[in-house]
């Protein structure tokens, strides 16, 4: 029994270099795990396994998270307990404790890699829809800030808005979940790869703790879904679940993911979905040229409407609300997460969604 427990230990250790191992072969072959992984394999997976979870009204995701972080500390305590208790045999209880937290780890990451995160090793967005991405010039940045300006401006005569002046959704949030596809659906007729049937975003029940992390939303891969924050400000709410959904139709990257969220916005039929994410366009924009030309910055900032500025501002001072340790930390992980997955820019590559935005804009 000792002897097969251990073979099972080292087979899913195993799993680790393994995985490593071939998400290097598909960094070296991004057109093969395009076409063979992204675009097959990964289709596969994402339509069964939203077939099983699509259909429940609640996030899988966040009761497998909550279960496992508590089944964690509780193995913890276990092993100080026994560490505590049997004295003579510490040196066999730890060395047991690291063997399976390897196992489990190996077991997390291959299959992290199998489900979803070869992805990240498929085409750049760029080559996928024909997007010329270089280097540009203030003036063309200044340019596309004028033009999201203007349409920003435009859509938010059409938004509901609360006695503060501040953006307010003109139905139940959870209708934002449901109505999420539209966007997708239309962008897809013009972009195939964006083509899929997967369960609608979910609610995260604990949206207010989750604040505290920063964290607007996640993707799930083990259940194929998009988990969203629903206590995030209504402006930035619709850019952030079609953000999400980026990543279950198999766009790994932030700046990616960032985009496609844009694409799927200004396609949907509601003017609320619109208005979000030529707003978050014009965030990221904005904070660009900020960096680039500040005086630039200033004068395009007085051109934005009464609306436009309380829902930044808004957004802003709601996040500094919840900004702390734990934020801090978050971050920190997240970024070292990304870099892991050959991103080496880590959490600045959400930033370099402009660079994308710059290409369509040149290409109309």
């Amino acid at each position: 029994m000792k002897k097969f427990l251990s073979n099972k230990q080292l087979l899913l250790i195993l799993l680790i270099p393994l995985g490593i191992t071939l998400t290097q072969l598909s960094k070296n072959f991004s057109s093969f795990t395009e076409n063979f992984y992204s675009s097959f394999i990964y289709k596969i997976i994402a339509t069964i396994l939203s077939a099983f979870t699509g259909f429940l009204p609640f996030s899988l995701a966040e009761l497998i998270v909550v279960f496992f972080v508590l089944l964690i500390l509780l193995y913890i305590l276990k092993t100080l307990f026994e560490l505590y208790k049997c004295k003579n045999k510490r040196l066999k209880t730890i060395k047991n404790f690291i063997l399976n937290i390897l196992a489990t780890s190996g077991l997390i990451y291959f299959s992290f890699q199998l489900l979803w995160g070869f992805n990240y090793q498929r085409l750049t967005l760029d080559k996928i829809l024909d997007l010329n991405v270089r280097e540009s010039s203030t003036t063309e940045l200044v340019s596309l800030c004028k033009s999201l300006v203007n349409t920003s401006n435009i859509k938010r005569k059409n938004i509901n808005q609360n006695k503060y002046g501040i953006m307010e959704l003109p139905y139940n949030k959870k209708y934002l979940l449901k109505t999420a596809h539209l966007g997708y659906d239309k962008a897809a007729l013009q972009f195939s790869k964006l083509n899929g049937n997967y369960g609608n975003p979910k609610a995260i029940l604990l949206s207010t703790p989750m604040c505290y992390t920063g964290i607007t939303g996640f993707y799930f891969p083990y259940t194929n879904e998009a988990n969203i924050n629903m206590s995030e400000p209504d402006s930035f709410l619709p850019f952030t679940i079609t953000h999400e959904m980026a990543h279950q139709i198999g766009f790994a990257k932030e700046d990616e993911a960032n985009y496609l969220a844009y694409v799927a916005c200004i396609n949907h039929p509601d003017v609320n979905y619109q208005y979000s994410g030529t707003l978050s366009a014009l965030s990221y924009s904005l904070s660009a040229l900020r960096k680039s030309n500040i005086q630039k910055y200033k004068d395009l900032i007085l051109t934005c409407s009464t609306g436009v500025i309380n829902d930044l501002n808004y957004n802003k001072a709601f996040w500094q609300k919840y900004s702390g340790p734990v934020d801090k930390i978050e971050n920190k992980i997240n970024d070292t997460y990304l870099k892991s997955q050959n991103q080496k820019s880590g959490t600045k590559s959400y930033g370099e969604m402009v660079d994308l935005l710059l290409a369509n804009y040149r290409k109309k």
